[in-house]
């Protein structure tokens, strides 16, 4: 529920919750009453005041005219019986004697003390916790002496305090409501902005760890799952940013140690034609040649680092374009084919012809994928069988979603521990992929970047014979739009 849905539900609450406790009340006396009782009740109240009335005006006739009839204990018990159950009585006193008390309901009050503010009372006055209303006489006795006279009966049937208790009931039921709707929001609301806050300073420490729950559905809750997850952006970026640090880190190291070496042999090389080492011209045009294939190695270097670089930070801008990568493939291992057989290498394909299979890509970018994957193979290929057993098989093979190239060969392979970090840059194994090669450590670090930014994937498996298989798979095109296919030629 949301913040503003919390504070509406409360007011309503604030003003129907006392009506509810009064009504309930009102029931429950009903309930325990009967219909019966209630008539009753009704009756006598309206009855009370006709009886209170002709019972007093009676006695207010008698103290006029015939005040000595007080003396008879008689007739002074006939009065209480008759003003018992009216809920009246009366006080005459008489030259400053015990005055006359006729209040059979008011039985706690006894003495001339406990009379004197009935006495001295105005038209009404509180007696026992009841209004009770007052009527004043002046007594004149046969004798000529005179007395007073005080006629009292009860207002209403319910206490005084009753008046207060209702009002009191009510206010209270107000208190009780407020005081609870005024807890469950503050912690629906204050609970949650604490936890903000603590998560705040967690963040502005520094300590990224600490998930921001939600455990609200309302506006907090909606602030709270928006600060999660600028908490877990900020923490992923900020590992992305130190994982970047680490890679230019690892990268320069590298970058100086590849360089280094044939730096170091260009400078022996040419130190040797200086120092007259090579002195014939055989010698000097072999240490020329190798400085040539040296340098030649270092911007073949230069040139993958930049690429790599580029790819690293999204800077490479890709040509997309349907094309139909069977046609691709074949128009490239017809090219492929002239450069294998002078290493003495078969070519196997399988798959490449029958219906189109479109995909989406940068038919530049994708060539340079088969170029790195195919030439690593030849570079690392076993020779020591002879040439007679070298080959490389590209196989295709689709499904409704997706369509895989594989590329193996018979070379060393690797061993099962270096298969995961074959796609990291600068990795060599330890079996003959090294320096001496002429590798750069960046070719399947490349294929790897290229195919993130086609939406595919690429992984490297060691076949059961032995080898190196690496599988490329991309997203096929839709059916519906292969027949706006411009073609699948490689652009070179």
């Amino acid at each position: 529920m949301s913040i503003r849905g919390k504070l509406q539900v409360a007011l309503w609450a604030m003003v129907i919750v006392p009506n509810v406790i009064m009504i309930s009340l009102i029931v429950l006396l009903l309930y325990f009453l009967s219909d019966q009782t209630l008539h009753e009740l009704m009756n006598n109240e309206k009855n009370m005041g006709y009886k209170q009335a002709t019972t007093l005006g009676e006695l207010s006739y008698v103290l006029h005219n015939d005040p000595q009839r007080l003396d008879d204990p008689q007739y002074v018990q006939q009065l209480k019986d008759r003003l018992e159950p009216l809920s009246a009585g009366f006080v005459v006193e008489h030259d400053g004697e015990q005055p006359i008390v006729v209040a059979p309901m008011l039985k706690h009050k006894s003495g001339t003390d406990d009379w004197k503010d009935v006495l001295n009372a105005g038209d009404s006055t509180n007696i026992g916790g009841y209004r009770y209303q007052i009527h004043h006489l002046s007594i004149t006795y046969p004798d000529g002496s005179h007395g007073s006279a005080v006629l009292f009966r009860q207002e209403e049937s319910l206490p005084i305090y009753w008046k207060v208790l209702v009002p009191l009931i009510v206010l209270l039921a107000l208190v009780a409501t407020s005081i609870f709707l005024t807890y469950l929001v503050s912690r629906s609301i204050i609970r949650p902005l604490y936890s903000l806050k603590h998560a705040a300073e967690q963040i502005s420490e520094g300590r990224l760890d600490g998930e921001v729950k939600s455990t609200t559905k309302d506006e907090i809750g909606e602030l709270a799952e928006a600060f999660e997850t600028m908490r877990v952006r900020l923490k992923a970026s900020i590992e992305e940013r130190l994982q970047d640090e680490d890679n230019r880190k690892m990268l320069l190291s590298h970058i100086s140690h590849d360089l280094k070496t044939p730096i170091t042999a260009i400078k022996g090389y040419v130190e040797g034609i200086l120092d007259g080492v090579a002195n014939t011209q055989e010698k000097q045009e072999k240490y020329l040649r190798t400085v040539y294939r040296k340098a030649t190695d270092m911007d073949r270097l230069i040139d993958e680092l930049f690429l790599f670089s580029r790819l690293d930070m999204h800077h490479v801008a890709y040509d997309f374009k349907p094309i139909d990568l069977r046609r691709y493939l074949a128009h490239y291992t017809e090219e492929l084919q002239f450069e294998l057989e002078k290493e003495s290498i078969a070519l196997v394909s399988s798959g490449i012809e029958g219906p189109p299979l479109i995909v989406v890509a940068d038919p530049e970018k994708l060539g340079r994928v088969f170029h790195n994957i195919i030439g690593n193979s030849i570079k690392y290929m076993n020779t020591e069988d002879g040439a007679a057993n070298r080959f490389l098989a590209i196989q295709v093979s689709e499904n409704e979603e997706e369509i895989t190239v594989e590329l193996r060969d018979n070379g060393p392979g690797v061993s099962p521990e270096s298969l995961p970090m074959l796609f990291d840059h600068f990795y060599r194994t330890e079996q003959s992929r090294n320096v001496e090669t002429g590798g750069s450590g960046l070719g399947l670090a490349i294929v790897k970047q290229i195919m993130e930014g086609h939406g595919g994937a690429v992984r490297a498996e060691l076949p059961p014979d032995g080898g190196l298989a690496i599988i490329v798979t991309l997203h096929r095109w839709p059916e519906h739009d292969k027949q706006e296919t411009a073609g699948g030629e490689k652009q070179q």
